[in-house]
């Protein structure tokens, strides 16, 4: 068993950081768009970045419909809703209280 070192300990909380900053720039954010707005937006940015990313990489996006269909699901499931709902839900709690919410995600998974 090996234990985490400096480098591990660095990228969990560089990644708490991105992670639960995202909150407070999303209740930001809500003061110049609508949340759904706010959602497509930042969705389509991502599937930018990423389309971008694969095509540097030397790779080339499937053709089959049947793919982007999962794909289409995946995203709607995996990204655009909950998006979506954390977001209007920030428009009536604080974006605190919205990250700790969602940090409870796994043990709601656990006890489902």
């Amino acid at each position: 068993m090996t234990l985490m070192g400096t480098r591990e300990w660095g990228m969990l909380i560089l990644l708490s950081v991105v992670w639960g900053g995202s909150f407070f720039f999303v209740e930001v954010a809500l003061n110049g768009f609508q949340p759904f707005a706010l959602v497509f937006l930042r969705v389509s940015i991502a599937a930018a970045v990423l389309t971008g990313v694969v095509y540097l990489s030397g790779k080339r996006l499937p053709s089959s419909p049947g793919t982007w269909g999962g794909f289409a699901l995946l995203g709607m499931l995996n990204n655009a809703i909950p998006f979506s709902l954390i977001a209007w839900g920030q428009t009536h709690i604080d974006s605190g209280v919205a990250s700790i919410l969602n940090a409870t995600a796994p043990i709601f998974n656990l006890l489902l």
